[in-house]
Order: C-alpha cells, then structure tokens, then sequence
C-alpha cells in the first residue's frame, strides 16, 4: 500500500514538473486574411459551346488557420462569382447567332494549402449557392433558373505569390463534380452528360497579415 502511494505521489510530481514544458512546446494557431479583386472566365461544359468566353468577376473574402511552426494551413472563403457561357458568332459556318447565359453563385470553398517560401498552392472543395440565372438572346433576357438546380459542388484549385509584403498574385481553376442541370440527375447519367461549371480566375490581392501572414500573421480578407 505504502509502495502504490509513493509510485502516486511521483506520478503528480512528474505531471506538475512537466506539465508547464509541454505548455511552452505547444504553439497557438494563427490567422490570417486579406483582400482579392479579379475576373473568371467561364464556360458550361455541355452546354453546346467550348471555350472560356463569357467574363465575370469574383468577389470574397477569406481566413487562413494554420501552426506557424508548420507549412501547411486550412483557408476558408465566401465568395460572389459570375459564371455562365457565352456562344460566339462563327461567320465561317454561316452562324451569326450568339447568346449569353449568366449564372451567378456565392461560393463557400474549404482548402488545404502549403507553404513554398513567397508561393502558395492549395486545393479543395467548394459548395455554391445559384442567386441568378439568365439567358440573354437577342438582347432579351430570361429567367432560367427552373432549369439548374439551386447549388453545385465542385473542386478547385489555386496558386499565388506575394508580390510585396501584402499584395500577391492569385491563380485559380475550379469545376464542378456533379451536374447543375436539374435534369440531368445527381450523377448525370452516370457522369457522361453533365452539365457542369468550369472557371478560370485572375486575381490580385491583399493580406493584412503580411507576406508572413500565412504563417502566422494576422489580418482580414476580401476576394474577387
């Protein structure tokens, strides 16, 4: 009995001695944010049309989470983004028609990114929600909204370097997974038909936090 108290007391003793040790090896989280300005160019993959023709901008903002003692982090954003497609005239085959579809979404994307020094690449998923849908034909525009669905999931993702201690340079490519065509059914026939958003993005920005923000600073975020 008198062995098991002693083994007890030194237990506590150790704790205690330790305890404020490990206290000083365990390092905060960080947080950091700041602001982007840019445009999307977008196309809708199914649609009939190919290449990333119709122009739109992006407007978010942005908070990265992350050990200072470690190159990686978590960025959460919420965004506004314009994207649709558009059809060019092709006099070449005799077609002068041309049409706009615009859809607009606010985006909540989550990503993983790492740290190269002044660079920054990350990767992840996104979950949209539809605020408009149009077709423009002729310079009339239409409601289409009863043909897409009110969400779209998708992956992107993205690249930049600081370009002095708070502004960089953003790159982006997003798509989605699933189609947004309310017709076509969750998988759209098995993946072979959807209709899907793809997005090209440009962007410069602005960490409050610094170029050694993302390790760490602090600050606030707002993209487009």
């Amino acid at each position: 009995m008198h062995s098991g108290v002693s083994i007890l007391r030194l237990g506590l003793v150790a704790v205690l001695y330790c305890g404020p040790i490990s206290a000083q090896e365990v390092t905060p989280l960080s947080f950091s944010g700041g602001v982007l300005c840019g445009f999307s160019a977008t196309q809708v993959h199914g649609d009939a049309t190919a290449g990333f023709n119709k122009l739109g901008l992006d407007a978010g903002v942005f908070l990265d989470v992350r050990d200072p003692g470690d190159y990686g982090g978590v960025r959460i954003e919420m965004r506004y983004i314009q994207k649709g497609s558009r059809k060019p005239h092709n006099p070449d085959a005799g077609d002068y028609t041309t049409w706009t579809r615009k859809l607009d979404y606010v985006e909540l994307p989550v990503m993983i990114d790492v740290n190269l020094g002044r660079y920054q690449v990350g990767a992840g998923l996104y979950g949209g929600w539809l605020l408009r849908a149009e077709k423009i034909d002729s310079g009339v525009a239409f409601d289409v909204r009863d043909e897409f669905r009110s969400w779209d999931i998708g992956g992107l993702w993205y690249g930049r370097t600081h370009i002095s201690d708070h502004a960089f340079v953003q790159m982006r490519m997003s798509g989605s997974i699933l189609s947004i065509r309310d017709t076509d059914g969750i998988l759209g026939g098995l993946f072979r038909q959807r209709m899907r958003n793809i997005v090209a993005q440009l962007g410069l920005g602005w960490d409050f936090g610094g170029s050694d923000g993302s390790r760490g600073g602090g600050g606030a975020a707002f993209s487009l």
